[in-house]
């Protein structure tokens, strides 16, 4: 049962395929269509299924219920039913073609845990003994529903998935819904007012399902639709909770990133393949890793790379994913990914990434595995244009899948992160001391010098300090406090500058270095 990207014009294709085969060989097809947006779901069913010129029918135990198209409502055909078993044989007794939604009854094909009852009776519906003028079952469920088709019947079932909306969509859901609150509030709004306000709020729909999308606006817009910035500020609170809550993302703010220092190679790249940033399919750029010690600015990096290329920065820590609810990590991860393409095109980083391959025991029934083997085929075969910038700080956790990574064609390119050199030291500490003491460029110049192998988060940190005990002393910033600084954390710096050495032993080998570094040569 293979797994596709499905876009709005595959999903109708594929399920107008299933009804005509159907159709032609007089035969009953299962399908298994996936969706967190059920009314989403039906609006789609109905368009495909009033195409194709067959009925639609709805089926719960709670009632049975035909589509009328001309009147465009639902209409009851039966009461209630007792269980899976009393649809499928309601179901059967439909012989002149039919498309039949059944809702919530998957996990009575399990099996382990299903009825035994109902698997038989769809094994005899899908057998090609069965007489009928053609009949289409539409199993409507969650995606977590995927693992619960029996082993002897998975093959015969056809997988659909209703995708996340697009930028079009979006852009059409916020013009019907601001036009609506427009005309409710009694506020003026020419068309092209509408479609110019309706592209600025759409821009935080990304990644919520059609329903939800226009639940938020409907909200957003509710105390004021002529205050746009109040709804678009209500619509980021609202996003950035719920991907943080439900699958551990942040939408991180790109406007207050510090241009970033001595990493000129890289963003001499990042310039080169920036047209690629907004391409679908296989000539996308896929991405880049950025390995180094800690404290040398990757994470701003995927930040300035964001400001720089003018697109949204979506934070995905993996290993929050893998490491909590291990029931539902594969779950979890399956939502990331459809989160992540419909938010394209974007900046994706994945901080840390090491975490997500290390430690991945059978403990846990093999979820580690079979999450990281998911992990390592989205990032192969995903085909919309998510710029992935992971970072890591070390290999060693990793195995034998962080030494292949290098040769796979998962990312673009491998960049080592070192600590900044004497000129980016020099400048990285004038931004900093600018405006704190006088004659800030000398002080600089001096302090460069004396913190070789320091990490700019070091220096930062130093520069902080200092500031913190010339306001507790109601003083003025001078060097020797910032010096004072400096010996307190040397130790700290150059211990953990020796402790990745190895690190960048191999970073000299299989990564091109960010920008130029003060290293000549390692022991």
């Amino acid at each position: 049962m293979a797994c596709v990207f499905y876009s709005p014009e595959a999903f109708s294709d594929d399920l107008r395929r299933v009804i005509l085969a159907s159709r032609n060989a007089h035969a009953v097809r299962a399908c298994l269509l996936t969706t967190r947006d059920r009314d989403h779901a039906f609006t789609w069913l109905k368009q495909v299924v009033s195409d194709a010129d067959w009925p639609l029918y709805g089926f719960t135990v709670a009632a049975r219920r035909r589509y009328n198209f001309d009147k465009l409502k639902w209409e009851a055909v039966g009461g209630e039913s007792s269980d899976t078993l009393g649809l499928l044989r309601h179901a059967q007794e439909l012989r002149n073609g039919a498309v039949v939604v059944l809702e919530d009854c998957a996990a009575f094909l399990r099996d382990e845990g299903g009825d035994q009852r109902v698997r038989m009776s769809l094994a005899e519906m899908l057998s090609s003994e069965t007489i009928t003028e053609g009949l289409v079952l539409v199993f409507l469920e969650p995606p977590e529903a995927a693992g619960r088709l029996p082993a002897i019947l998975a093959d015969q079932f056809v997988r659909l998935e209703v995708p996340y909306p697009r930028a079009s969509e979006l852009e059409a859901i916020a013009r019907a819904e601001l036009s609506i609150a427009a005309h409710h509030a009694r506020v003026p709004m020419d068309v092209e007012s509408i479609r110019e306000k309706a592209e600025y709020l759409a821009r935080e729909l990304a990644g919520l399902t059609r329903t939800a999308a226009r639940d938020a606006l409907r909200d957003a817009l509710a105390p004021n639709p002529s205050d746009l910035d109040a709804a678009f500020a209500r619509l980021q609170r609202r996003k950035a909770l719920t991907l943080r809550e439900s699958l551990g993302m942040n939408v991180l703010d790109t406007l207050d990133v510090e241009e970033p220092i001595g990493l000129d190679y890289l963003f001499e790249y990042i310039e080169v393949i920036q047209p690629k940033l907004l391409v679908t399919g296989e000539e996308r750029a896929k991405g880049i890793w950025l390995i180094g010690p800690p404290g040398t600015g990757k994470t701003m990096i995927a930040r300035s790379i964001g400001r720089h290329v003018k697109l949204p920065v979506v934070e995905f820590r993996v290993s929050s994913l893998m490491n909590s609810l291990l029931g539902e990590t594969e779950n979890r991860f399956r939502r990331a990914f459809a989160t992540l393409e419909a938010m394209s095109p974007n900046v994706a980083l994945m901080d840390e990434i090491e975490k997500a391959f290390g430690d991945s025991s059978e403990r846990d029934g093999g979820t580690m595995m079979r999450a990281t083997g998911a992990l390592l085929s989205w990032l192969s075969d995903n085909p919309h244009p998510n710029f992935i910038v992971a970072t890591s700080n070390s290999l060693r956790r990793m195995g034998e899948i962080g030494q292949t990574m290098t040769r796979s064609e998962r990312f673009d390119a491998f960049f080592f992160v070192d600590v900044p050199c004497l000129d980016s030291r020099r400048r990285m500490l004038e931004r900093w001391l600018a405006d704190r003491m006088p004659n800030c460029d000398a002080a600089a110049d001096e302090l460069a010098q004396l913190t070789e192998k320091f990490s700019g988060a070091d220096l930062r940190s130093l520069v902080k300090r200092a500031v913190r005990c010339a306001e507790h002393d109601d003083v003025v910033l001078t060097l020797d406090m910032v010096k004072t600084q400096v010996e307190r954390k040397r130790m700290r710096a150059l211990a953990l500058y020796d402790e990745f050495q190895e690190l960048r032993r191999w970073g000299m080998k299989h990564c091109e270095p960010a920008g130029l570094t003060d290293t000549r040569g390692l022991p």
